[in-house]
């Protein structure tokens, strides 16, 4: 007899088992990632399987509602134009953000967790900081932002994490084997505009640099990147993606079981 797959996500519930979930567990888990070229080696959708294979991983230990990822995402300006990535406009990736975020309130959900695989961390504030005016609790928490400490130190990787490189290779080859093709994996690094000592990429801890959305640091992949990758893919593998993915899920499992603790089903904190 084949196993019945336990039920996680919101499309999977009908509107009463919604209601009723948020009475027992009232936060709501919502992965976003993007549709994005990640070279010639991984598949387009690779940060949006990543949120999702973290987040089903977090639903299973703490009991949250996972919320559909919205698959599309914002997009650094150069990663615009290459061929497989569909860019969401700031506004229309931070709108979507809010309106889902208000949708979910209306079934009891009273605190919102965004997490985020994808490079678009400096358009999520805008959308969380709205909705801190209106009187939601919202954590927006980036799966890189919360293991950097381990990234940097070069405790799981040789290298650093950026752009379908050994990271995002690594958590590829854990979670979805069957979309990534080694073979065609190339290792690449692109030229920046301005030295890199005066920018922090997404595993490097930000001292006295800039981090790498807060210029115009780069030039455009697809006049510039004969395969799309920044970084070492062909040192990726899926043993390292375990590591990266379990200290993710330690992590947003730690802040979720506070959360729990300190606002019960029911409680709201007070944000307005």
């Amino acid at each position: 007899m084949a196993k019945v797959k336990k039920r996680l996500w919101w499309q999977e519930f009908t509107r009463p088992e919604i209601v009723e979930h948020a009475k027992k567990c009232d936060i709501a888990l919502l992965p976003v990632g993007s549709v994005e070229q990640h070279g010639e080696h991984l598949p387009t959708g690779d940060d949006s399987y990543h949120a999702i294979g973290v987040a089903e991983r977090v639903a299973e230990k703490t009991g949250v509602m996972l919320l559909p990822c919205p698959w599309y995402g914002a997009h650094p300006y150069h990663h615009w134009h290459y061929a497989g990535t569909i860019p969401l406009r700031d506004e229309t990736f931070v709108n979507m953000l809010i309106d889902i975020v208000r949708g979910v309130s209306n079934s009891g959900y009273n605190k919102v967790i965004i997490f985020n695989s994808h490079g678009q961390e400096w358009s999520i504030p805008s959308a969380v900081q709205q909705l801190g005016l209106e009187g939601y609790f919202v954590l927006a928490p980036t799966l890189w932002e919360i293991i950097k400490e381990k990234l940097a130190s070069k405790e799981i990787l040789e290298t650093f994490f950026m752009h379908g490189c050994e990271a995002e290779t690594s958590i590829e080859l854990y979670l979805h084997p069957e979309y990534v093709h080694m073979n065609k994996a190339h290792d690449e690094i692109s030229t920046n505009l301005v030295e890199r000592k005066w920018l922090a990429g997404p595993s490097d801890i930000v001292n006295k640099q800039m981090p790498w959305y807060a210029g115009t640091f780069f030039k455009p992949e697809y006049k510039h990147s004969k395969h799309g990758v920044i970084g070492y893919p062909t040192k990726g593998t899926a043993e390292k993606g375990k590591k990266i993915v379990d200290a993710a899920v330690t992590w947003l499992v730690k802040l979720i079981e506070e959360i729990k603790t300190k606002y019960p089903p029911g409680v709201k904190p007070s944000v307005k």
